[in-house]
């Protein structure tokens, strides 16, 4: 079906300005302005190449949220392997009700992780086929967790209703675990982050897309040494955007390339953070994916906390299935 840019770029939840310059890429020969109407075979391939670039994004971790911290001790283990947390429903958990996401805190070993509620089920365990309640999806897990939680002293017993939790299985690699522990993050430290996680996009913007900008490019050591190519030049152009020669300004190229917005701070943008140490590296240093806008606060947190870091490099996966080192595909 014939469509206009900005109606595809409305479907994607994209900036019109990326999905232009995706369109003249591709060779659109209508492609001119973002209220350019292209006909059914440009719109279809034009859909294909934007639908192929985020097959690998996943529903983003950092998002508007009531956290809330639990503590798991005995069933730890079967809590992470299966994705549920479970509780007496009596007024002395309350404090869990609503919770959008839990913070499991192991108070053996000090480790937490934060995982996203995916659903909340109230059950009976005294009644016959409990299972068969529970939403199809659900009831793998339900299974597995009851049998191995049961099997732990002091764990769903009691004469009452207990209420599931069931988790997002999003990994969290043992490096990262270390780092939520009170030997590897202050007190302060653990605080600020939870303010982030709570309202992450008064901290970080990130990319519409996660794309190498200029293979090959690292950061240089003066500004005006960068010498872009004529095509970056043209497509920088097509979005309105001119080179950056600076030592950074390849990057922020990238990034607003890639639609993501810089908010100002004083009479300057929010500095472009640096997700991997990637400097050096001309597969890292240009590409949008490990690349976000970071309040200048958040910014000097990042730099600092090793916790932090490991939370941007999840969330680069989670968006665009980024991970050069594999922290996360060989969790």
């Amino acid at each position: 079906m014939a469509k206009r840019i900005f109606d595809v770029a409305k479907e994607f939840d994209l900036h019109p300005k990326v999905v232009l310059a995706k369109a003249r890429e591709l060779g659109v020969a209508q492609a001119k302005v973002v209220s350019s109407l292209l006909d059914d075979t440009d719109t279809s391939r034009l859909e294909k190449e934007l639908l192929k670039a985020s097959s690998q994004q996943m529903k983003p971790c950092l998002k508007n949220c009531r956290l809330v911290e639990v503590p798991v001790r005995l069933s730890w283990n079967a809590a992470l392997e299966q994705r549920v947390y479970s509780c007496p429903d009596t007024p002395t958990y309350d404090f869990v009700l609503g919770a959008t996401a839990l913070i499991l805190n192991s108070k053996a070993t000090g480790r937490r992780v934060l995982l996203n509620v995916e659903a909340v089920q109230e059950c009976d365990l005294r009644a016959t086929n409990v299972i068969d309640t529970v939403p199809e999806q659900f009831r793998a897990r339900l299974s597995k967790y009851k049998n191995e939680a049961q099997a732990i002293p002091g764990i769903l017993v009691g004469d009452c209703k207990h209420r599931f939790y069931f988790l997002n299985s999003e990994p969290w690699p043992d490096e990262m675990q270390i780092q939520t522990t009170p030997a590897m993050t202050s007190p302060t430290e653990w605080t600020a982050i939870l303010s982030i996680l709570t309202v992450p996009e008064q901290f970080f913007h990130w990319p519409q897309l996660g794309t190498l900008f200029w293979p090959g490019c690292v950061r240089t050591k003066n500004d005006g040494e960068h010498i872009f190519p004529a095509e970056l030049v043209i497509q920088l152009e097509r979005l309105g955007l001119k080179p950056d020669t600076r030592t950074n300004g390849p990057a922020i190229n990238s990034f607003l390339a890639a639609g993501g917005k810089r908010p100002t701070w004083g009479n300057q943008g929010w500095p472009i953070h640096h997700i991997f140490n990637g400097a050096d590296d001309g597969n890292l240093f240009t590409h949008s994916a490990g690349l976000v806008a970071a309040h200048p606060v958040a910014h000097h947190l990042a730099h600092q906390s090793g916790l932090l870091k490991w939370l941007l490099r999840r969330e680069a996966f989670l968006r665009f299935g980024f991970d050069p080192k594999r922290d996360f595909v060989d969790a």
